[in-house]
């Protein structure tokens, strides 16, 4: 079955609103048979492919080999392997637990952005791939509301909180990819960074004076103190433009999210 005869229009990106708009009205119209496939037992065959044998064993086929069915049964209800990452990548976003600390929203957002570190981390589609779906799914919506009514709460305008979660998850996303890179900061510090004293040394003595006083610290800092420092910053930005505002000592306001 082709992405047309499942969704209607061929030219709808995975991923993207409007396919997700689609896909869930066509689940809506399924009736599924007790013990038949459904869309959560493909998924969920295709993150163990995965986690299991890596990204290039990802296919329809071997999403269906592994289910003891054929590619055409699967057609019916995933259209290409791109609608396959979609789902995989949405479906990693519905392991980040909202919680809520009744510290206040600082507390709260810092607790959030953890919450989503750890998650990005185990995801188990590489950056290269999951950082080319776009973030619509109902999984990642939900992370961004909650996001929002965190923000909203503390006080920010709706333009404030849409920017402020945006960068939110651009930080927090980005910093995992980077450490899930080779050559991202791991718990020891930057990779790859034997010899650096000797490389400064072998650098003219009149130049790079900075990385000279704090090189060796720029190095050593592990990936969790570096995260959780960035955290910091960020969230003390925030603070400080509702200090700004007049609003920073103002009571959370609104209805907690369910988790």
């Amino acid at each position: 079955m082709t992405r047309a005869a499942l969704s209607g229009n061929e030219s709808l990106e995975p991923g993207s609103s409007q396919w997700w708009a689609e896909r869930a009205a066509a689940e809506n119209r399924r009736r599924p048979r007790d013990g038949g496939l459904s869309t959560s037992r493909i998924i969920t065959a295709a993150v163990e492919l995965l986690r299991e044998e890596g990204v290039e064993a990802l296919t329809v086929r071997g999403v269906a080999e592994r289910l003891h069915t054929s590619s055409a049964s699967l057609y019916r209800h995933i259209a290409s392997r791109d609608e396959l990452i979609a789902l995989i990548a949405d479906h990693v976003m519905g392991e980040i637990r909202l919680v809520r600390t009744d510290r206040g929203w600082r507390a709260d957002a810092e607790a959030l952005m953890h919450e989503m570190r750890r998650v990005m981390l185990s995801q188990p589609l590489p950056p290269s791939v999951g950082r080319n779906t776009a973030g619509y799914g109902p999984n990642t919506l939900r992370l961004v509301d909650a996001a929002l009514e965190l923000f909203l709460e503390a006080g920010n305008t709706p333009e404030q909180a849409a920017f402020t979660t945006t960068t939110m998850i651009q930080f927090v996303a980005g910093a995992a990819d980077i450490q899930r890179s080779a050559v991202g900061r791991g718990p020891h510090g930057a990779t790859r960074s034997d010899g650096f004293a000797r490389l400064l040394d072998g650098l003219p003595a009149d130049r790079y004076a900075a990385l000279r006083t704090a090189g060796a610290v720029y190095v050593a800092a592990p990936a969790d103190e570096v995260f959780a420092h960035g955290v910091a910053i960020f969230l003390e930005g925030v603070a400080g433009r509702l200090r700004a505002s007049g609003l920073a000592d103002e009571p959370e306001r609104g209805i907690r999210p369910s988790t």
